[in-house]
């Protein structure tokens, strides 16, 4: 099987079709048809039921889809490693907003202080869609809110522990809407079961892409929010009023996540600074 093709094919399902997985890999489109092709044609089997322009997996497209996964993940991180100046390493990191801003930066200077030659590249997003991505191949780990009991599939390991709390206006009154990350936010799904225990029914939900928008928006009296106590040290909350949450929701656990088929020596690193693993030994193999 050529990898290229098994990338275009992937591409073409994770862009929504050939036309934008063409654009992706700046490729013309012909080609990117090409290779679908000849895909099929030495596997013996449609990948796609095409309808007029618009492409739906095959039962044998999605078994492709789901079990490539792991393959493609594993060659582009051998592609990294043996690439000029592979001995830097690399490491591909999703992480909650939150988890971003307050509690990764001084663990993160320590990475690069300790492993120099590390290239790191850092996203965030919700909680659902970074395992989304860690599942796809995208990233090496992801730090997330999750389950009390995750999964067996992942390798999970709790990093922090985040207390919440609601932040609304000083001056209440009238039924105030939900100020929330959109959904796959773990942390919008605790607000939902807050809000259902105490029948509090909100006038809307507003979707929020930044803490510093949620607590504007806030302040502004347009709703109240749930967010981490670690993020408040790093806005200005003069405008709003904080309450405490009851234990069973304000108590968060912070896990990494990663594939549980191995650990890369930049992810090893990445452990130490978190405090998970001794440090001892891991910067000499970066």
């Amino acid at each position: 099987m050529d990898f290229v093709d098994l990338q275009t094919f992937r591409a073409v399902v994770d862009h929504g079709g050939v036309t934008a997985a063409a654009r992706h890999l700046h490729r013309v489109q012909s080609s990117v048809s090409a290779r679908l092709a000849a895909l099929e044609q030495r596997l013996g089997s449609a990948l796609f039921e095409r309808t007029g322009k618009h492409l739906r997996l095959t039962p044998e497209g999605r078994h492709l889809y789901e079990r490539s996964a792991a393959l493609v993940r594993d060659m582009d991180r051998l592609r990294a490693e043996l690439a000029p100046g592979a001995g830097a390493g690399l490491l591909r990191l999703g992480a909650m907003e939150s988890t971003a801003a307050a509690r990764l930066p001084l663990p993160l200077v320590q990475l690069r202080q300790s492993c120099p030659r590390l290239q790191l590249v850092l996203r965030t997003g919700t909680s659902a869609a970074l395992l989304d991505g860690l599942a796809r191949g995208d990233f090496d780990a992801v730090l997330v809110a999750g389950p009390q009991h995750p999964p067996s599939t992942l390798h999970w390991q709790a990093v922090f522990e985040e207390e919440l709390v609601q932040v609304a206006p000083l001056h209440a009154g009238g039924q105030h809407a939900l100020v929330t990350f959109s959904a796959g936010c773990a942390y919008r799904a605790v607000a939902q079961a807050w809000g259902a225990a105490q029948a509090q029914r909100w006038g809307a939900v507003v979707e929020i892409g930044s803490y510093h928008a949620l607590l504007a928006s806030v302040a502004a009296g347009m709703g109240v929010g749930l967010l981490p106590r670690s993020v408040l040290a790093l806005c200005d909350t003069s405008a709003v009023v904080v309450h405490d949450l009851p234990p069973v929701y304000a108590r968060q656990t912070t896990w990494l996540v990663s594939h549980s088929d191995g650990c890369s020596p930049a992810l090893a690193a990445l452990r130490a600074c978190l405090g998970l693993i001794p440090p001892e030994g891991v910067a000499e193999k970066l």
